[in-house]
């Protein structure tokens, strides 16, 4: 019993010094899944009637052992119960965390709204996600994500390179994801208001989009850069039509 105290003291303190690695809000889901799948072998283990049979001796003949066994067991448990309940939340998400990661601008607009109100429902259901403390970086993550998608796309040295509708275009779709990752936000944050619940849906908006925010202000101005190009290249155009046609009449005398 000494050994099993101390090998679940050693799980437990292993997984609470653990965090998720990478940026993207996937990370989150994974890591969950990865700390439920750890917890519950040993969980398991321990619930299994023989060794249930032991533990319920060792506790009628009151050893001095089960205080410290008793201690880490109902931690492991505490953490099992966490884990599990977040990755049956979090997994709701999962879908719409692919798309923010893999999809094109126009699905990650599409799957905005209904992200948000999923991310809502975890909030107001879940014992372990209604916290500043849980939600905060979550949602930070995913403006991170998006964030990164935005650079990936539109990078300033090389958007302009393209053709001035296809420059446009491309730019328009990254800020028009920009923006409605805040007015999602605010939709959601007003809906929880009118419903008159206690629930506060207030998080720091420093973190969750100051960095969108000023890379959508740079896309409206990269926007207003291109169509600047596209303005000056349908001069020339127009132009050297002028030009050649001016000289078909000059050749023609």
């Amino acid at each position: 019993m000494e050994e099993w105290a101390k090998l679940i003291v050693s799980v437990n303190e292993t997984e609470v010094n653990k965090r998720p690695k990478g940026k993207d809000p996937i990370k989150e889901v994974e890591f969950w899944r990865q700390r439920h799948t750890a917890l519950s072998t040993l969980y398991e283990q321990v619930n299994m009637p023989h060794v249930q049979k032991q533990i319920e001796v060792m506790q009628a003949l009151e050893s001095g052992t089960c205080a410290q066994f008793n201690y880490a067991f109902a931690e492991l448990t505490k953490l099992h119960v966490e884990a599990k309940d977040n990755v049956k939340f979090l997994t709701t998400l999962e879908r719409h965390f692919k798309n923010i990661t893999h999809g094109s601008f126009n699905a990650i607009q599409d799957t905005l709204p209904s992200m948000m109100n999923a991310i809502r429902m975890v909030w107001i259901i879940s014992r372990h996600y209604n916290t500043d403390e849980r939600m905060v970086p979550l949602m930070e993550r995913i403006a991170m994500q998006i964030s990164e998608k935005v650079q990936n796309e539109v990078n300033v040295k090389h958007i302009l390179t393209y053709t001035p509708e296809q420059s446009k275009k491309n730019i328009q779709e990254a800020k028009d994801v920009l923006e409605s990752w805040q007015a999602q936000y605010n939709k959601v944050r007003q809906r929880i208001e009118d419903s008159g619940t206690h629930i506060r849906w207030e998080f720091d908006r420093k973190r969750l989009f100051e960095q969108t925010n000023y890379m959508a202000k740079v896309c409206g101005d990269l926007h207003e850069v291109a169509t600047v190009l596209d303005q000056f290249e349908n001069a020339i155009y127009k132009s050297s039509k002028f030009i050649m046609s001016d000289s078909f009449l000059l050749s023609s005398y």
